[in-house]
């Protein structure tokens, strides 16, 4: 990821757009991955990309016009290629804002009720969030216990690594 495509989305945060506009935006691009493509083609001039008609897809009342002017200048500054980064950025502020923290959970064996409430405690103390939103992840090369990834650090409670560790291999 890009820092144009960080500064982006949090451009794209700070703007305020309702969440569902941005979202149904995501859609859109996941979609038709053929408007990435023509958009961010550096064979197509960028007048032609100006007169784009932005408003016959982001057209009101279903979206704000910060939504089409938003992207008409991602486009003109050639960061439209990273419309899916722009939006995990966005999505990330959201998040952050709500004082949720997006972890990763890797495991063999689910954890029960009672561990993952105690999985969600630690990492809401340790890094001060009111809630986590878990993504899972079923790994057997683990062999047991579990991974868990959130922000940039790494907790790794699994049987393979605790053998790897004690016998250095």
């Amino acid at each position: 990821m890009t820092e144009q495509a960080k500064i982006y989305g949090k451009v794209l945060y700070e703007l305020q757009i309702p969440e569902h506009m941005v979202q149904e935006t995501g859609r859109i691009f996941k979609e038709n991955p053929q408007l990435t493509t023509l958009l961010n083609d550096p064979t197509v001039q960028a007048e032609k990309k100006k007169k784009y008609n932005w408003e016959n897809i982001w057209k009101e009342p279903d979206f704000s016009p910060l939504i089409s002017s938003f992207l008409k200048k991602a486009c003109e500054s050639g960061c439209i290629g990273e419309i899916e980064d722009i939006l995990t950025v966005w999505n990330q502020c959201v998040l952050a804002a709500s004082g949720i923290l997006k972890a990763k959970l890797i495991y063999v064996t689910e954890p029960d009720h009672e561990q993952l409430e105690g999985i969600q405690s630690f990492l809401c103390k340790e890094f001060h969030k009111k809630q986590c939103s878990f993504q899972w992840k079923r790994i057997e090369k683990l062999l047991g216990g579990f991974i868990l990834k959130a922000e940039d650090m790494e907790y790794d409670y699994s049987l393979k690594a605790q053998l790897k560790q004690l016998f250095g291999a």
